[in-house]
Parts: C-alpha cells; sequence; structure tokens
C-alpha cells in the first residue's frame, strides 16, 4: 500500500478551534466564541509554561560582559536560565548558581576577575542576572541556556501554534476543556471527561519531551 511520503501535518490555529468546538459537542452559542479561544489557547500554553520544562523553547543565547558591570538584563522572552559558562579564549568555563540571598550575603560585590557565581531574579517583565566576581575584561562572553517563553497567538488564520505537533492533542483537547467551562449547558460530565482526557494526553507529551540520557546522583562526602 502506498503512503504519502511526507511528514508536514500542521494545524492552523483556526482547525485547532474547530476540531476543540467538535469534542465539546452541541450547538455554538457565543457570537464571540473564536476571539474567546485565541484567548483560552494563550491561557493554556502560559499554564504549560507553569508546569514544566519544554524542550524545543530552551535555547543557548551568547551575551558580552562589560568590565565592572554587576548585572545584566535578559530579554523580556526569557522565564530562567537552566546552566551558565563563561567563555574565555575559546573555553567554556562553568559557573555555579547561587540563590539571591546568598547573592546579597557577598561582602564584597565589586571584587573583579572571571565570574564564577551567578543569581537570577524574576522580575514581572524580565530576569535579571548577576554575576560574582564582576567580570574583569570586556572580551568574555556568557553562554546561557535559556527558557523562552512559547510565542503568542495573535491571529486566527494561516498561523500556526509554536509547539511541536506532537503537542496538537493535548493543546486541542485542553482548548476544548477551557472553552467548554464558558460555554453554557454543558454538561458537568462531559467538562469532567474532557479535563481527564487533556492531562493524560498532555501527560503523555510531557513524558516523551524528555532528555535521553542518562542522570546519576553522586554524594557529596566531606569530614566534619
Amino acid at each position: 500500500m502506498a503512503t504519502s511520503g511526507t511528514y508536514n501535518f500542521n494545524l492552523d490555529v483556526d482547525t485547532i478551534i474547530q476540531e476543540a468546538s467538535e469534542l465539546i459537542g452541541g450547538e455554538v452559542v457565543l457570537g464571540n466564541e473564536v476571539t474567546s479561544a485565541k484567548r483560552s489557547i494563550n491561557l493554556v500554553l502560559t499554564d504549560w509554561q507553569n508546569r514544566s520544562i519544554n524542550l524545543w523553547t530552551v535555547k543557548t543565547t551568547a551575551i558580552s560582559v562589560t568590565t565592572s558591570v554587576t548585572s545584566y538584563a535578559l530579554t523580556s522572552s526569557t522565564i530562567d536560565i537552566l546552566e551558565a559558562v563563561v567563555n574565555r579564549d575559546d573555553r567554556d568555563l562553568g559557573m555555579i548558581r547561587i540563590s539571591m540571598e546568598e547573592y546579597l550575603q557577598i561582602n564584597n560585590k565589586s571584587q573583579t576577575g572571571r565570574p564564577s557565581q551567578y543569581a537570577i531574579r524574576r522580575g514581572r517583565d524580565n530576569p535579571e542576572m548577576f554575576v560574582y566576581p564582576i567580570p574583569e575584561n570586556s572580551t568574555d562572553m556568557l553562554k546561557l541556556e535559556q527558557i523562552h517563553k512559547i510565542q503568542d497567538v495573535e491571529n486566527i488564520i494561516a498561523e500556526n501554534v509554536d509547539v511541536p505537533t506532537r503537542f496538537l492533542p493535548c493543546l486541542t483537547m485542553g482548548l476544548a476543556y477551557y472553552m467548554a467551562m464558558k460555554r453554557p449547558n454543558v454538561a458537568n460530565e462531559r467538562i469532567g471527561l474532557l479535563k481527564q482526557n487533556y492531562e493524560e494526553l498532555l501527560s503523555n507529551a510531557q513524558m516523551e519531551d524528555r532528555e535521553r540520557t542518562s542522570l546519576f546522583f553522586k554524594p557529596k562526602l566531606s569530614r566534619v
């Protein structure tokens, strides 16, 4: 039997909304349901960002340091930093993340040298990265593994959602669940079933969206 030979399946926002409406069942009774559904998609995506690290949103970014500058504002699309290294003379040197409380307890924050520690203050609009010691030159680079936000959904027609296709089933089911809670006369049993299916599909997608490397734990032993 012949197959298509293609791997391009995707759904635009309008089709996702149609599919979610069919999953709810019944008749569309809200005149602004499409606008409401677009808003719900963005809320679903925001909820995902609160639940776990989405691998497709992790990107490596390089920042040039400046002599004696203590902190660096990260972009508004940045959620957090997973790892950071200092690149000096084409060598990547590891940095240790400390809490803001630990950073504040450092006595001499003006000490210069090669940055070896960093702390992240997550503000309302964008995070800020504090380094210690402060840079002794303007030639080093900070290489950051950043978790970025999922791009907003703005248009209904001819726009795809910023997610891998493997997440489309749970996105569609999640949208159906959100829409069902706003649509009148949807039975509570139906809403509960949509929520159950949504959580199951999301769990499956998150289990698949993971690193395939082995994880080892090594205890730190020291003499007292």
